[in-house]
């Protein structure tokens, strides 16, 4: 005979109740690929020019030929009406004469302060017996847009042959308030002053350090 059984113990609660494990983390994700290095900025485009600049004006006109007149004496009686006019640097703005300025430190003039943009007329004659010629009109621009400078260099200032002539023009309707220089030397004020040195002139006298055209 079997002895008798032992007595099941019951199980503990807390045996019951074991917490089950919890899942091991997951694996982080790999780092993200940097971002490529942004490209170098372009440069920088160069500036567009403020405008043109056409060079000194003793380059920029030409004394237009004739046959009735001395061509050197009238070179020379050109040269002595614009003077220190002959290195002004022409622009067509303002922007480059101050650029230009800013570079070279060239006295300048910008077409476009001119008053007027009116050309001087196309006919230089302006009385036939004496010949008059108003200056303004002797001379051709290397481009048309600069004509209008001419009459600021030489307003309205009339060339003509002899000192006889310059008093004769000084006396008719169209010479008064007119500067009249001779190609023999005299020079009358648009006042009608005359005479003395200073308003005498000679090729010698003149001594340019520029020629029109040059």
């Amino acid at each position: 005979m079997t002895g008798p059984s032992e007595p099941v113990m019951p199980q503990a609660v807390d045996d019951l109740d074991e917490p089950v494990p919890e899942p091991p983390p997951a694996p982080a994700p790999p780092p993200a690929p940097a971002p490529p290095p942004a490209p170098e900025p372009a440069p920088a485009p160069e500036p567009e020019p403020a405008g043109r600049v056409f060079g000194p004006v003793h380059e920029l006109f030409t004394v237009k030929p004739r046959d009735d007149v001395n061509m050197q004496a009238l070179a020379s009686a050109l040269l002595y009406l614009a003077r220190a006019r002959l290195e002004t640097m022409l622009t067509d703005t303002a922007s480059a004469a101050r650029a230009e300025n800013e570079v070279n430190g060239a006295k300048v003039w910008p077409l476009e302060y001119l008053p007027s943009k009116t050309p001087p007329p196309v006919n230089p004659v302006v009385e036939s017996a004496p010949l008059a010629l108003r200056a303004s009109a002797l001379l051709a621009p290397t481009k048309p847009e600069l004509a209008p400078f001419l009459p600021y260099i030489f307003g309205k200032t009339v060339i003509v042959r002899t000192k006889e002539d310059a008093h004769t023009f000084r006396r008719s309707s169209k010479g008064k308030g007119v500067k009249i220089v001779a190609l023999d030397g005299e020079v009358i004020d648009a006042d009608g002053a005359f005479g003395g040195p200073s308003r005498v002139f000679t090729a010698q006298q003149q001594g340019p350090r520029f020629a029109i055209g040059a």
